[in-house]
């Protein structure tokens, strides 16, 4: 499929949906759950899209930062609030997501640290941590430097 912007996009779909903007009223019981259920399918798809990208089964050009989220947040924008909130709660779950990761100086590798001093019943040594935390912050801030230079390449002034 091909949005109004000149996004492609590959759908698989089966059955039968509701068409673009058609909402279901729910209780606040029923809502919770369905949140949790579609939150469970976001965090699943995050994990299917990252292993696809480590396998090389999908391109590392997918990937975005600052720029693409501006670019795309205003594009939901367009098309409605409830577009706009959905992208917003989207980016919140996927952040949420790598924040969980086992990557120390991130709440996952604390946890991760948590969860070895609890196996081990000792923490772990100060200058190991400060290593482990020290080669978080260098991939954390490599990823961000390459999402970043991937936007701008991304850009039309480059020619995409």
């Amino acid at each position: 499929e091909r949005d109004r912007f000149g996004n492609e996009f590959k759908v698989g779909q089966i059955g039968v949906g509701s068409g673009p903007g058609e909402v279901i009223a729910v209780g606040p019981g029923e809502a919770v759950v369905l949140a949790v259920r579609q939150t469970g399918d976001i965090v699943e798809l995050m994990v299917t899209g990252i292993w696809q990208i480590i396998t090389g089964r999908r391109s590392v050009d997918e990937l975005g930062g600052p720029i693409k989220i501006a670019k795309f947040s205003g594009e939901q924008l367009s098309l409605g609030w409830r577009q706009f909130v959905s992208f917003a709660a989207l980016i919140s779950i996927n952040l949420a997501f790598i924040n969980l990761l086992p990557i120390p100086a991130l709440d996952g590798g604390h946890l991760a640290f948590y969860a070895a001093e609890a196996v081990r019943r000792k923490p772990a040594s100060p200058r190991s941590q400060e290593w482990a935390f020290r080669t978080g912050i260098a991939f954390v801030l490599a990823l961000m430097l390459f999402v970043t230079i991937n936007d701008i390449v991304s850009l039309p002034i480059f020619g995409s």
